[in-house]
């Protein structure tokens, strides 16, 4: 409908339903809409039959509005009177044209079994209930609604196909496979044997996306996105650990350390391989870091505090180099990762390149996958990660990367609700259930670590007003365990 005009209703009713439809003509005519109604619009020398039929015809008439009580019903169904005439016109329209959403129900009256007058013609038809009091404002609201055609839910633009729903390059059964078995094993050391068989079938299908001369921006950041089936079956598999006896956050720290020195390292492609390229590993690089967001992101679901703080506090030994043998200690943050390929290279040619980060964009509006990973629950879970690394007692290595010192959320900008969850800290209810996450025994030991966590103004895009929140610019620290 144009913005400019002014909808024309008709109404088809029973003298029985005086009383709804007046008031409901007047409120209608109150609200922008000019309502067609005998009561008014019906003079005397006039044809009754060609009002009618005119009405119903009239190519200007944008809505008719059938109230239906249960005298209009009978009327309807046994044609009789002027209800009757109005029924053979209107359900002509209805059968032999192509435009029926002209013609809405509007219940007036239900019969003692609760259920709407609705004449034959008309009872598949979805309606509008004003039959009952406590329903009519947003019942009323709807219609309206409907006449200005502004619904309250709109349908979303058509957007295009995602490009990880072509063919798998890899053979995804064995894993998919494996997540049932683990879900239907009965055993503990049967189950125990199914995960680290996941993991170890997991590494070999990522091995397979592994190019050694992928240093084409666009096909990095494709190969990337093609991995997206492959995560979400990695995070069908941790639903699939709720089930078992499983320390979720030690497993999982080993798997992060391992997935890591085995797929960024050149020697589990060829034995013999003496150099590698910049952006060889690229993909891997990305990929762990999305899964250990995710993998926080479960874990904050549930509220696994115990096992997250394993996962958060674990020392990992991780390689130096993809051509390095030796392991050096450092911690979660090792995981992090800053893809310049992409960032740089490849988001300037994609029309985004005023977007801060162009892979948090990706991650926060594309991989979603509900109901745990959403959007806002993935940026939430990466700024989470920035916001309680200083209040962890985490290993510092600073012959490792000067990286390792803090957690660079690169998603901040894209939570609503980043410091929301923090402001529960007045309660002390709420402080006794995050000890087991902070690694804390009291409230005084609590604040102790939270006291660490302050704003760095560093942190923050280039051009960004402001730096990503940190704990205490969410909650005063004398707050704290203040309330019941």
């Amino acid at each position: 409908m144009q913005e400019d005009k002014v909808p024309q209703i008709f109404i088809s009713y029973s003298w029985s339903s005086d009383d709804l439809v007046v008031p409901l003509a007047k409120r209608l005519m109150s609200h922008g809409v000019n309502v067609v109604l005998d009561k008014w619009d019906l003079k005397e020398g006039q044809d009754k039959y060609v009002f009618m039929e005119q009405c119903v015809n009239n190519s200007d008439i944008d809505k008719v509005l059938i109230i239906c009580d249960k005298k209009y019903a009978e009327k309807a169904n046994n044609r009789e009177g002027g209800v009757g005439d109005e029924t053979a016109i209107i359900s002509t329209e209805i059968y032999g044209k192509v435009n029926q959403e002209k013609f809405i129900p509007v219940i007036a009256e239900r019969d003692e079994d609760d259920n709407p007058y609705l004449p034959t013609y008309i009872k598949t038809r979805i309606y509008v209930d004003l039959s009952n009091g406590e329903n009519y404002e947003s019942e009323y609201e709807k219609l309206l609604r409907n006449i200005y055609e502004k619904p309250l839910i709109k349908k979303p633009k058509l957007g295009t196909k995602p490009e990880w729903l072509e063919e798998d390059k890899a053979n995804l059964f064995p894993i998919q496979d494996l997540v049932k078995q683990i879900k239907g094993a009965t055993g503990n050391k049967k189950q125990e044997v199914l995960t680290k068989k996941f993991v170890t079938e997991y590494i070999e299908i990522l091995k397979q996306y592994y190019d050694k001369d992928a240093n084409v921006p666009k096909y990095v950041y494709e190969t990337f996105i093609s991995l997206k089936n492959v995560r979400d079956c990695f995070l069908d598999f941790l639903e699939a650990l709720l089930v078992t006896e499983c320390d979720i956050g030690s497993f999982m720290s080993e798997t992060f350390e391992n997935m890591f020195n085995t797929l960024i390292y050149a020697k589990s492609y060829s034995k013999n391989a003496c150099s590698c390229g910049e952006y060889e590993f690229e993909v891997y690089k990305c990929h762990i870091w999305e899964l250990f967001i995710c993998v926080v992101a479960f874990l904050r679901h549930y509220k696994r505090y115990k096992e997250l703080n394993r996962l958060l506090t674990n020392t990992y030994f991780l390689r130096l180099s993809a051509l390095d043998e030796r392991k050096t200690p450092t911690n979660y943050s090792g995981f992090r990762h800053y893809s310049r390929i992409i960032e740089e290279h490849y988001k300037p040619t994609t029309g985004n390149s005023s977007k801060y980060t162009f892979l948090g964009h990706i991650l926060c509006n594309e991989r979603e996958k509900l109901p745990i990973y959403t959007g806002e629950s993935i940026a939430r879970a990466d700024l989470f990660l920035y916001q309680i690394f200083n209040a962890l007692n985490v290993t510092i290595n600073d012959n490792y990367n000067p990286l390792d010192t803090y957690w660079f959320p690169t998603c901040y900008i894209y939570t609503r609700e980043g410091c929301n969850e923090w402001e529960y800290l007045k309660s002390r209810k709420h402080c006794e259930k995050l000890f087991d996450l902070f690694g804390v025994n009291s409230v005084e030991t609590l604040k102790k670590a939270v006291s660490k966590c302050v704003r760095d103004d560093n942190i923050k895009y280039s051009g960004a007003f402001k730096p990503a929140p940190a704990i205490l610019d969410c909650i005063k620290l004398d707050d704290i365990a203040t309330l019941n």
